[in-house]
């Protein structure tokens, strides 16, 4: 009895023992140690393969129910698969996160969430979502701040990288003056982030550059040189680079800029930094220009415009095709390189039997010497004529194949220029045939009218009745909107629910008669009859090109539809269900964009003034 309850007490104690260091190893310290290591790693690079250790730290944290951790754990994710161009399941996993913040009412969490979402909606750049994203989360920052008990470095941390990525979102929509208005930590105090710190200076100085104001870049960039982050994470170093090599340029000192910009070039190869070597090889093309070396300023520009088309190609939708495309292409290469070889080993026996015969006809008798000098020749001839029949046949093959290889790629870029869900045609469509689309009159009443059309909230319909039925309501709203156009016109599909209608050859009355005439079809149809009967509304802003701004200026078509989305922006602030337009007088107004933007109250002519 004494010894069986000895061992019962000790295997008591070896469960005790075992359960508690189990606990030990999935308790929240120990979960959030491992979560700062991973996250620090991530600092350096986005590596594939740590998302079995992340799914690891996920499954413990769920088991203790860490929901915190679980929906860091779930931003990590999204943000190394968005690295990697996994867009959709990036997406899923930010979401998911934002789901476990809001069911914890986790602000800081929603705020981290939304700027995850934001970083992501630009890489697919859909800007408006982004800036979406944004203003939630800038909400959710003054609701922290009016929160006394948020420890004030967690908002000034939030703070400082909702301005970093809003700099950066203005610097993609090129709104430089914006960008570098944003970026600032003037009423910001934070000394645990170096590193976002570091990234703000960056793109402050990418937006002062754009402006062509090196003088004030070049000190932002020194300090940055010394920064640990450059010696950490190769992308940012890279970026460093190609920042400084664009001071150099400014500053003309263009030797400096090569010795800058080639090293940093040569360090993109075999990674997937397109955009950045992208950018140093036009960097360098223009050094050599500035420096009369045209052979090598030919050759980067080709080079960029290669690697542009590279990043383009990326985009595109349809991977299938993309990838029989490559395959027909290598496949014909390897066919050819084949051909070559087998030709060349050909070429060399015909020379070795050549060999032959000529030792051959000075050791025999001068008849002998003739009859072989004659097969040889039938056989030469022979030879001859099975080459240029076989060469005959080859060239037909090529030809099979390069007709092939180009009617895949017309399908390609025919698809790259619709837009799959409405059959209308895309963004990228525009941006490629906007000089053809854009007329070249310069009188007032034969001008080109861009306007934005925007579906009122669209996002309420696909959460009330499912992204089913919002996608035909698209659809349905594509077909009515194009019954009202005249044969001119083309209505794009710009992102989202978002269309831009093009006018050309347009007056400002005839383009107010169109867009309220397509405004009040959309009203009165009827969208989805057959599953769930529903009304839409939508709003329209438009501005015609050109833009006289002054005597000798004329504002750009990009400037324009910056004016578009503006009425745009006044029709949805102003109750939706509305158009606004911009009526600017014929003769130049001697005001620059900032100005006209200032004073466009004074310039728009909408619905409600018309029916009021």
């Amino acid at each position: 009895m004494i010894r069986l309850g000895s061992m019962t007490g000790w295997l008591l104690c070896f469960v005790f023992s075992v359960s508690t260091t189990a606990a030990e190893l999935a308790s929240p310290s120990v979960l959030e140690k491992s979560l700062a290591e991973l996250s620090d790693t991530l600092k350096s690079d986005f590596d594939l393969s740590l998302l079995p250790e992340l799914r690891a730290l996920r499954r413990d944290a769920k088991a203790i129910d860490a929901l915190d951790i679980v929906a860091q754990t779930l931003l990590l994710e999204g943000q190394i698969r968005q690295q990697y161009g996994d867009y959709q399941q990036s997406l899923i996993l930010h979401n998911d996160a934002l789901q476990l913040a809001i069911k914890r009412k986790d602000m800081v969490l929603m705020a981290q969430s939304r700027l995850a979402i934001a970083r992501l909606e630009m890489d697919l750049e859909r800007y408006n979502y982004a800036q979406r994203s944004l203003d939630d989360v800038h909400q959710l920052i003054t609701q922290l701040n009016n929160n006394t008990q948020t420890m004030p470095y967690v908002a000034q941390l939030l703070l400082l990288e909702h301005r970093l990525w809003q700099g950066y979102l203005y610097v993609l929509l090129g709104s430089y003056h914006q960008a570098v208005a944003v970026l600032h930590t003037d009423d910001v105090v934070v000394t645990g982030a170096p590193e976002l710190v570091d990234k703000l200076y960056l793109v402050r100085a990418w937006a002062l550059l754009k402006l062509g104001r090196f003088k004030q870049a070049q000190p932002i960039l020194n300090r940055v040189a010394q920064s640990d982050m450059l010696i950490r994470n190769q992308r940012m170093k890279i970026r460093f680079k190609l920042l400084q090599s664009m001071a150099w340029l400014q500053s003309g000192d263009f030797q400096q800029t090569l010795e800058t910009a080639m090293p940093a070039l040569m360090a993109t190869f075999a990674t997937r930094f397109l955009e950045e070597q992208a950018e140093l090889q036009f960097v360098l093309s223009n050094a050599y220009v500035q420096l009369g070396d045209y052979q090598q300023a030919h050759l980067y520009l080709k080079r960029y415009a290669l690697t542009k088309d590279a990043l383009n190609f990326q985009k595109r939708n349809n991977k299938l095709l993309q990838l029989e495309s490559q395959y027909a292409l290598a496949t014909q290469k390897q066919q050819l390189s084949l051909l070559e070889k087998d030709n060349a080993l050909k070429a060399q026996e015909i020379f070795r039997h050549q060999q032959i015969l000529e030792n051959t006809r000075l050791a025999q008798q001068r008849g002998a010497l003739l009859l072989l000098l004659a097969l040889a020749l039938l056989g030469f001839i022979y030879w001859r004529w099975q080459n240029k029949r076989y060469l005959s046949l080859l060239e037909e093959q090529v030809k099979q194949r390069t007709a092939e290889l180009d009617e895949r790629n017309r399908q390609l870029q025919a698809l790259s220029y619709s837009d799959s869900l409405t059959g209308l045609h895309n963004r990228h469509y525009f941006f490629s045939e906007a000089d053809n689309l854009l007329t070249q009159e310069r009188s007032v009443s034969h001008s080109t009218i861009f306007c934005l059309i925007d579906i009122d909230h669209f996002k309420l319909i696909n959460d009330s009745y499912g992204h089913a039925t919002g996608d035909l309501v698209l659809q349905q709203f594509a077909e009515v909107v194009t019954k009202e156009l005249r044969g001119q016109d083309e209505l794009i599909r710009w992102g989202g629910e978002e269309f831009l209608l093009v006018m050309p050859q347009t007056d400002m009355t005839t383009a107010q008669q169109i867009v309220e005439r397509l405004h009040n079809a959309v009203a009165q149809f009827t969208f989805c009859q057959d599953s769930q009967p529903l009304s839409c509304t939508c709003s329209i802003g438009f501005a015609a090109f050109p833009l006289r701004l002054a005597e000798t200026q004329l504002g750009s078509w990009e400037q324009v539809l910056e004016l578009a989305d503006n009425c745009l922006y006044r029709a949805k602030h102003g109750g939706r269900n509305a158009w606004v337009g911009l009526n600017l007088p014929a003769q130049p107004l001697g005001m620059t964009l900032q100005q006209v933007q200032q004073n466009l109250d004074a310039f728009t002519v909408s619905s409600t003034k018309l029916a009021g």
